[in-house]
């Protein structure tokens, strides 16, 4: 296995690749669609799947639903995306190496997000149009009370629960790179994103897509102006969670290996 400061060089060169790749514009854009879409599917799976036992209070329904949920960071890392959330532990990685510049890490970062809001607004449509939630349906009445639940939370809860949420997904993208077995791969990312729906952590990039779901079919009490703001308070806390949590800690120990 390699050495932790092996990691973090391989992490700091795939946001170099990033940097570079972004030079396309439009390209980079589709990229953070893909992986928008991607995490959109996962939620889409979590409510169409789970509802029933959401709506009827099973015990087991948090696990079933981060179960379920995880094929939305399998697509991301296997069929290819660009997921601001892992960037977020990424790009500060090869800023601190200088590979890039702080600025551009930062600007890179920024635009995932912006990439990942328009894929997370296009498959929130589509879905939508399928007529998936319609009124009075299982997978609505789910949708409108984890919505309703997610606005009316705390800012402060929502920050650190997002500080949470992307310590397990930096884990997972830190973990698969040390790894070479695909199977083992995706076990590692179902485990970790089980954890983190489970305990009812706050994604900005899935909350993109129940916050679109939402307002596009009038569930959960969803306004445009209360739905930016949870989104803006759970991306400052996954870029702490995947900035400092993950990327500064593996940097602290790394130390012990010169």
């Amino acid at each position: 296995m390699e050495t932790l400061t092996q990691t973090i060089e391989k992490q700091a060169a795939v946001g170099a690749a990033k940097s570079t790749k972004a030079t396309n514009f439009g390209g980079y854009l589709v990229g953070g669609a893909l992986a928008g879409a991607f995490v959109g599917i996962g939620c889409l799976f979590m409510y169409a799947g789970v509802s029933g036992m959401y709506v009827h209070g099973s015990d087991l329904t948090g696990t079933m639903m981060g179960l379920v949920f995880g094929i939305g960071l399998v697509l991301v890392v296997f069929a290819g995306g660009e997921l601001a959330t892992s960037g977020m532990m990424i790009m500060p990685l090869a800023a601190i190496r200088r590979k890039v510049s702080a600025l551009r890490a930062a600007w890179l970062i920024i635009f995932m997000l912006l990439g990942n809001l328009v894929g997370s607004i296009a498959i929130s449509a589509l879905i939508s149009a399928a007529q998936v939630f319609k009124k009075d349906s299982l997978n609505y009445q789910m949708l409108d009370a984890v919505v309703s639940g997610k606005l009316h939370k705390a800012n402060s809860e929502v920050f650190f629960r997002a500080i949470m949420c992307n310590v397990m997904v930096c884990l997972a993208i830190w973990t698969i790179n040390r790894m070479k077995n695909e199977v083992a791969q995706i076990i590692v990312i179902a485990w970790a994103i089980t954890v983190f729906v489970a305990a009812g952590f706050e994604h900005v990039v899935a909350n993109m897509t129940s916050f679109s779901l939402a307002l596009m079919n009038d569930a959960g009490g969803a306004t445009v102006g209360a739905s930016a703001l949870s989104l803006l308070v759970a991306g400052a806390g996954n870029l702490v969670g995947g900035m400092i949590v993950v990327g500064g800690t593996y940097l602290l120990a790394a130390k012990m290996e010169r």
